[in-house]
């Protein structure tokens, strides 16, 4: 009788220590998986939504990019999604004034998120530059409309392509631009902008909301998504400006510079570039 009790609690406590090893594997596991989960918005992804334009067309205005004739000498790009690629048709007569003396880039495409940027980037888009100056970013609303991504994702977005920017031409500086607003102002992005905001660090990335701007002048946004009117185009250029134009004079950053020894305090020149 002994012995049998005896083999049954032995029984009882293997299967109990079983359990409990199984119950630790299956918690580590879903640990794992989520700390390796990866945010959709800063992961590199080509453009899927593009099945509504011509077949193709994405990619073939990836590869013009690519091919612009004279880009290894442009010292500014526009970074973006259809509000930047439309600098080429209702902002074509603004942008010929503007930024074609400056030898300008322009890399919005249009439907893309940040994930679709960030693939671009990853694909030469931004390399061979030596010339660059500054990067104007303004990406983040197909996010909100059409991937549907959370601002704390989207901030992670932005960030990414910053982060590549600053990589890829660590000489340059980077105006980073609030998300335009929606629905002729309903919807203005405030907690991903709040938190977009805050990768302003003085030194490479500095930023900028002319959101304002464009809800304060009739007829600048053309719909509900966001896009501009060429009216829309020149408030943008009016707005950013005196920014871009010290940004082009800023020294470069202390890392360019091999870390030298003396840094350069970033807000010596009195000005701040902030807009909120």
């Amino acid at each position: 009788m002994r012995l049998a009790l005896r083999q049954f609690l032995l029984l009882l406590t293997v299967l109990i220590v079983l359990g409990c090893v199984r119950a630790a594997r299956v918690a580590a596991e879903e640990a794992i998986g989520e700390t390796t989960e990866k945010c959709a918005a800063a992961t590199p992804v080509e453009n899927p939504w593009t099945k509504r334009l011509p077949k193709g067309w994405w990619q073939k205005r990836h590869e013009d990019v690519l091919s612009a004739p004279g880009r290894e000498a442009c010292q500014i790009i526009f970074i973006g999604d259809s509000i930047t690629d439309g600098w080429d048709a209702t902002g074509q007569k603004i942008w010929a004034k503007e930024y074609v003396p400056l030898k300008v880039l322009n890399l919005g495409i249009n439907c893309d998120s940040t994930q679709h940027v960030l693939w671009r980037l990853d694909h030469g888009e931004i390399d061979g530059l030596p010339k660059l100056k500054v990067a104007v970013i303004e990406i983040g609303t197909n996010n909100v409309g059409i991937t549907r991504d959370p601002p704390q994702d989207i901030v992670k977005g932005v960030e990414a392509i910053c982060e590549r920017v600053k990589h890829k031409a660590p000489h340059a500086k980077i105006l980073l631009l609030a998300i335009f607003p929606k629905g002729f102002g309903a919807n203005r992005h405030d907690v991903a902008n709040g938190l977009i905001s805050k990768l302003d660090d003085g030194k490479q990335i500095f930023y900028l909301n002319i959101n304002d701007a464009l809800l304060e002048t009739e007829g600048a946004i053309a719909d509900r998504v966001g896009h501009l009117t060429e009216k829309g185009y020149e408030v943008w250029a009016n707005a950013i400006r005196p920014t871009l134009e010290k940004l082009m004079q800023y020294p470069p950053s202390v890392d360019c510079l091999e870390r030298e020894a003396v840094a350069v305090d970033p807000h010596s020149l009195g000005w701040k570039m902030s807009g909120n």
